[in-house]
């Protein structure tokens, strides 16, 4: 079996996968819809397919769940199965998998090997690599079947609005431009090529200096712009400037919060707030309106428990110390109760649909100035998840001076991880000292366990 994977740029399985994200969204959008009993029932049907599958073809999960009658079993009694970390499902991996051929191994070289475009594994799997809120390195599969619907959820509310003003698919193709990862390794770059179908997408890296990224969005302007809250901050002050020329219709952030000032920064730019999406590479999906912190989440895929520091439910409106997150639709790599530590609160359920709802408050990255450069954390994020072996990090950033303690989990060649940060420092148009040291463990806020990952002196 030849295990390698091959550059795939057009490939005809994103060409495939965009075809389906056409063919699915009117569905999508119905679903938006539905009633609590609805997504209820759908809930328990879904969870019964994963838990079998998850018996019976996992390893990891057959020993955990060993005696549950899945026959019976509902979203009722979700509560009552173990909860999986992500520690816990790194340490096990090649058991969680249900295609017996995944292994780590397999996953990290081919996660290594990754440039900006995306690559199947195995002609079956997009991988992914994430540090999360939590800033502990995972890495998941997306199977072929899902790569649309992937998609369709984070973006079926938008397509909606499309669809209700132009009909579906829309007799002419959006410009659209994405100013996020650089890496196929993201979900933000991997999976957006499902956007093809009715868009000409331009790719903007975040990680570019400002400069760069104006100048390309000056030379395809969008109709539709998707980025980062605080690199969309920055175009607006660019646009105030006179120096970005575009007037996008549309516009939505995602993968850090969206903060108020990051709200005025980009209305005072374009003239109207973003939309907002919550996007993991877990499969938690949400969106909120222009204008609202309140996100509302594709339970149709997820179940979410809101929960306190010992996995206890907190009542709506409280906020949760962490979530436990169910994926209804990754059969591969099975994530049932699985922890993620992003804050979050939970809302009462909305008038029109049965769906969750929350506000967020766990997932910020505030920009970096380093060798006088101004940068997204993901610069250095992206050169620290390629390497297997680092499972956490802490980066302290002075004026010129980096300096990154890891926990890893074997032999790591030290001077390529430097190397490669300030690699991508330069290309980010900063230069900067990069010393790295591995330790043996980071330290966190005693009250939250959590570690601060990026602390600037």
């Amino acid at each position: 079996m030849n295990q390698t994977p091959t550059a795939l740029t057009g490939a005809p399985w994103i060409a495939d996968a965009a075809a389906r994200f056409v063919e699915i969204i009117p569905g999508h959008i119905e679903r938006l819809g539905w009633s609590a009993d609805r997504v209820r029932a759908h809930q328990s049907r879904a969870l019964a397919d994963l838990v079998r599958t998850a018996v019976d073809r996992s390893p990891f999960h057959r020993r955990r769940l060993t005696g549950l009658d899945v026959d019976r079993l509902t979203v009722d009694q979700l509560a009552e199965l173990p909860v999986m970390t992500k520690a816990e499902m790194m340490t096990d991996l090649d058991d969680v998998f249900t295609d017996r051929r995944l292994t780590r191994s397999l996953i990290d070289r081919h996660l290594a090997s990754l440039g900006d475009e995306p690559v199947l594994l195995l002609d079956e799997y997009v991988v992914l690599a994430s540090g999360g809120s939590s800033g502990e390195r995972g890495v998941f599969v997306v199977e072929r079947d899902q790569i649309a619907h992937f998609t369709a959820y984070v973006l079926r509310g938008g397509m909606a609005q499309l669809s209700a003003t132009t009909g579906w698919p829309p007799p002419f193709r959006l410009p659209v431009s994405l100013v996020m990862a650089p890496s196929a390794i993201h979900a933000t770059r991997a999976l957006t090529g499902v956007l093809s179908a009715v868009a000409d997408l331009t790719y903007a890296p975040a990680t570019l200096p400002i400069g760069a990224i104006v100048t390309r969005l000056n030379d395809a302007p969008p109709a539709v712009l998707v980025g980062y809250p605080s690199v969309m901050a920055r175009l607006g002050d660019a646009a105030v400037a006179g120096e970005l020329r575009i007037a996008p219709t549309m516009m939505l952030t995602t993968a850090e919060q969206l903060r108020p000032d990051h709200v005025a920064r980009i209305t005072a730019g374009f003239g109207m707030p973003p939309g907002n999406s919550f996007g993991s590479t877990e499969g938690l999906v949400g969106t909120a309106a222009p204008g609202s912190d309140e996100f509302t989440f594709a339970s149709d895929r997820t179940i979410v428990e809101f929960v306190d520091a010992d996995d206890r439910p907190v009542p709506v409106g409280r906020p949760a110390h962490h979530v436990l997150v169910t994926n209804l639709t990754s059969h591969a790599q099975p994530l049932i109760r699985y922890r993620m530590d992003d804050a979050m609160t939970e809302l009462p359920p909305a008038a029109g649909h049965g769906h969750q709802r929350a506000t967020v408050d766990g997932r910020n990255d505030a920009e970096l100035t380093i060798g006088g450069a101004t940068l997204h954390p993901l610069t250095i994020r992206s050169a620290l998840l390629r390497h297997a072996t680092v499972d956490e990090f802490q980066v302290r950033c002075a004026a010129d001076d980096v300096q990154v303690d890891i926990v890893t989990s074997g032999p790591t060649d030290i001077n390529r991880v430097e190397h490669d940060i300030e690699a991508a420092l330069a290309s980010a148009g900063a230069t900067a000292r990069v010393s790295v040291a591995v330790v043996d463990e980071l330290r966190r806020n005693p009250s939250t366990g959590k570690i601060r990952r990026f602390v600037v002196d």
